[in-house]
């Protein structure tokens, strides 16, 4: 009988311990979370002020929100890494590598005219016929980007002509501005113009300019950098007049680090596994704390939905796992410049793209 009073009172002590070690983690990410909040405050009033102080406060301020919408793999990603100048979303040739709308800000400043402008551009997912609850809610998060979009960007893909599914693409813009009766500029961007011949490229042109959609047709290739100093400066004459710009001037990201962390192990896993895998694939970001020695300790959840491909994730000896988990940790600790360690976990979760409750506690929760 004591014996089993012991054991009873161990498992309590157990549950309290875990029940104490989940409500210091929540606080810590309710203060970090809390914490940025204030840094970007700050950010935002130290700049004003400063340029207050300094009698260039600008004449002009514009800014607004530029959504990129497409079919799968047309280079969404690839596009806003160029504009932005920076990594923002994960780049994988394989399609459906954004599940999430991400946020990457470019902000220009030309004192000689006293003008400030802010773009914010909107990763959204591909627009695709969902398969499972993943799809519906990735769908679903990409209307909800055009919604708060100043501008939208169609992306077609111009070395692979117009598809039908460009078509579907247009076809529910058109149904989409009609229903919530919005009217924003439309521009459709011809990507990869490097990937195809010039005589090639005004005939899709001329084609697009029939569907009376678009307010501009902008061929740009975001891997030479061709056409992206035009399409910068034609979206600024079509943003809104602003108050102040829409996020602190040095931000680049617009979404938590736990998000842009979850963002390259993504790419990691899309970039370094079977073909078949990565669609099976989810990760959880569980845990970020700081450590009394400076490290950042991240602990990271990989989810897959069959045994065998926990096997494939992990790789003979633990092969695949490692080679991840160093180049995510690397791309980690270049962007926010500190050392990191990164604690990666494998584990089965049968079908949980069927599963809305999961689809939506690890990617749609914020």
């Amino acid at each position: 009988m004591a014996e089993q009073q012991r054991t009873k009172s161990n498992q309590e002590d157990k549950k309290k311990s875990e029940a104490k070690d989940k409500t210091r983690k929540r606080d810590n990410k309710t203060n970090r979370e809390n914490k940025q909040e204030e840094n970007k405050q700050n950010e935002a009033e130290s700049y004003h002020k400063t340029q207050h102080e300094k009698g260039r406060e600008p004449k002009l301020i514009v800014s607004g929100y530029i959504a990129c919408v497409g079919r799968p793999n047309v280079g969404k990603s690839t596009l806003i890494n160029r504009l932005v100048g920076a990594k923002i979303s994960a780049v994988s040739p394989k399609p459906q590598t954004t599940r999430r709308a991400i946020i990457g800000i470019k902000t220009i400043k030309d004192d000689k005219k006293g003008e400030l402008t802010q773009m914010a551009f909107i990763d959204t997912p591909g627009l695709h016929k969902p398969r499972n609850e993943l799809g519906a809610e990735m769908v679903r998060n990409a209307i909800e980007s055009l919604k708060m979009a100043n501008i939208i960007y169609h992306l077609i893909d111009s070395s692979e002509g117009i598809q039908g599914e460009d078509i579907d693409v247009a076809e529910n813009l058109k149904s989409f501005m009609k229903e919530e009766k919005i009217k924003v500029p439309i521009f459709c961007i011809l990507t990869k113009i490097d990937l195809i011949r010039k005589e090639n490229l005004l005939p899709i042109m001329d084609e697009l300019g029939k569907w009376e959609l678009y307010t501009e047709i902008i061929p740009v290739s975001a891997l030479k950098g061709t056409g992206i100093d035009d399409l910068i400066n034609t979206t600024k004459k079509y943003l809104p007049e602003t108050q102040e710009i829409l996020f602190p001037y040095e931000m680049v990201y617009g979404q938590p680090l736990r998000i842009i962390i979850q963002e390259i192990i993504m790419e990691k896993i899309y970039n370094y596994l079977h073909m078949e895998i990565p669609y099976s694939v989810a990760v959880e970001v569980e845990d970020i704390d700081e450590r009394e020695n400076g490290v950042l300790y991240i602990k990271a959840t990989i989810y897959v939905e069959r045994q065998n491909q926990k096997k494939i994730v992990i790789g003979k000896d633990g092969s695949k796992i490692k080679q991840i988990g160093t180049l995510a940790r690397e791309e980690i600790e270049f962007i926010i410049g500190r050392k990191v360690y990164l604690d990666l976990w494998v584990r089965v979760k049968e079908d949980w793209r069927k599963n809305v409750y999961f689809v939506k506690k690890i990617y749609f929760s914020e």
